[in-house]
């Protein structure tokens, strides 16, 4: 199709056209390489349990706010996990519920004289609980300073070489811990984050899944797909180069010296300043840390050291939840922004940064631009909308072939790979895996046009300055006892 320039409005019309089909053909490249790095990478593992020799002691922070629906089945998974050096310690931020009394009935908790050894400035500690039937649990209650401030308090109380950080209804596998440390030895690695999956209508025993059927509501199965592919090919591909950007804060390990060097996690009472997404700003902050100070430690992804987590089953919950993460997202880059196209920080600067900036942080802005752009171009008849009609449909079989490939890879892998991660897999019958290849044509028409309302809501809410958590309300994970 030839355009042909005949005024100043004709002339605009093709630089803005030219520009967003530059976008997001050098964006598409960017997601085949991605892709081909994902292929090469994930295909080529193979089954192995790891074991390490004189393994060092972890921590795991739990930062709780009103969680008492979960909060003691998440400890009592805890306590379950395959690793012999671990202390798990709780930190209630100032819950108004049951969370505290339920923790200290169902573990047999008593106050305790524990002193800190980080000087993380924090809310106030209002008392220390130790468990009389499990030593290596403890319980910080404190005054509300929100998640960062409460994953500070507990990195003062930790002694050990490593910090695991998890969200309160976060399940880690038995083997999760072996695993995460196994690779930190192996890369020498800064921090390390593990892969996400959907808890919702599984059934958890002893950390393990023993039923994981496919979802009955239609949003988790749209987040239960999204989280395979993208935890899978862009964190893994992005982990394969030192560029990753962000590992979420349901399940990430750090060096706790490096943590405490840097100034711990972002919060109004060590740095006068917050964010709504700690768990990124505190990985853009390592980064910057470690080019400055020219220590050649990694920030990694690890496919399986599986983790479960619970995701908003009600459209409102899903747009306040991605709304909070766009603007943590926004914050954080705006936080660094000194990183971004600079040098100094060799690739994180040249490629990571600007990367986030322009294809993560402002694609809802570039689709919805070129959306409006189509519209204008079909309504002046310069493109015909059975050709838009037909590109559209093309990128929808498109996407879903290619979604449903990555699924199927991710979950026959987890079968072969892992003991822990066969009753894991959620789709087990024909019938389940017809609804796999049909729902992955429908994730990125339908539930990509509400993540991208939800990104353009957080734009907006972070132009505003609002800095709103949109915490919602947790079902709870059922557990089978014993």
């Amino acid at each position: 199709m030839v355009f042909e320039v005949k005024s100043t409005l004709d002339a605009l019309i093709l630089i803005v056209t030219n520009f967003f089909i530059i976008y997001f053909v050098v964006y598409g490249l960017i997601n085949i390489w991605f892709f081909v790095v994902f292929l090469i990478d994930f295909m080529g593992m193979r089954p192995r349990d790891e074991e390490i020799e004189n393994p060092p002691r972890v921590s795991i922070l739990v930062p709780s706010y009103n969680e008492e629906r979960v909060i003691v089945n998440t400890v009592s998974s805890l306590l379950n996990l395959d690793y012999p050096n671990f202390d798990i310690i709780v930190i209630d931020d100032g819950s108004r519920d049951e969370t505290t009394p339920e923790l200290v009935r169902h573990f047999s908790m008593e106050p305790g004289n524990l002193t800190p050894i980080g000087k993380l400035k924090t809310a106030k500690i209002e008392r220390i609980y130790q468990s009389k039937k499990y030593p290596n649990l403890i319980l910080i209650r404190k005054e509300n300073g929100g998640k960062a401030d409460a994953l500070n308090a507990g990195l003062n109380f930790s002694k050990s070489e490593i910090v695991v950080t998890i969200d309160a209804d976060t399940l880690l596998s038995p083997r999760s811990l072996m695993r995460m440390v196994s690779l930190f030895r192996e890369k020498n690695a800064a921090a390390v984050g593990g892969l996400l999956t959907v808890s919702n209508d599984a059934v958890i025993k002893n950390g393990k899944p023993i039923s994981a059927k496919f979802p009955s509501n239609l949003w988790v199965v749209f987040q239960l797909i999204e989280y395979l592919v993208s935890y899978s090919i862009g964190r893994g591909a992005l982990s394969r180069i030192d560029s990753l950007l962000v590992l979420s804060g349901a399940f990430s390990a750090f060096d706790r010296k490096l943590l405490l060097k840097v100034g711990g996690f972002l919060s109004r009472f060590a740095h006068r300043k917050t964010t709504v997404c700690e768990d990124m700003e505190i990985i853009v902050r390592l980064h910057k840390f470690l080019k400055e100070k020219r220590i050649p430690r990694p920030i990694k992804f690890h496919f399986f050291p599986i983790a479960w987590t619970e995701v908003p089953s009600k459209l409102k919950n899903i747009l306040r939840q991605r709304n909070r993460w766009h603007r943590g997202l926004g914050e954080s880059l705006l936080i660094h922004s000194d990183m971004f196209l600079n040098p100094k920080f060799r690739h994180i600067g040249l490629f990571a940064v600007p990367y986030y900036t322009i294809f993560e942080f402002f694609s809802p802005v570039a689709k919805l631009l070129s959306t409006l752009l189509v519209l204008v171009l079909v309504f002046l008849n310069l493109v015909h909308w059975k050709f838009v009609i037909t590109l559209f449909l093309l990128v929808v079989v498109l996407n879903g072939l290619y979604t449903s490939l990555v699924t199927t890879l991710v979950e026959v892998k987890f079968k072969n790979i892992s003991r822990d991660n066969i009753e894991a897999m959620r789709f087990k019958t024909l019938g389940d895996w017809l609804k796999l290849i049909i729902l992955s044509f429908f994730l990125e028409p339908a539930f990509g046009v509400i993540r991208a309302f939800a990104q353009l809501w957080g734009i907006l809410d972070l132009l505003k300055g609002k800095s709103s958590w949109y915490k919602f309300e947790r079902e709870g994970i059922k557990l089978e006892e014993e």
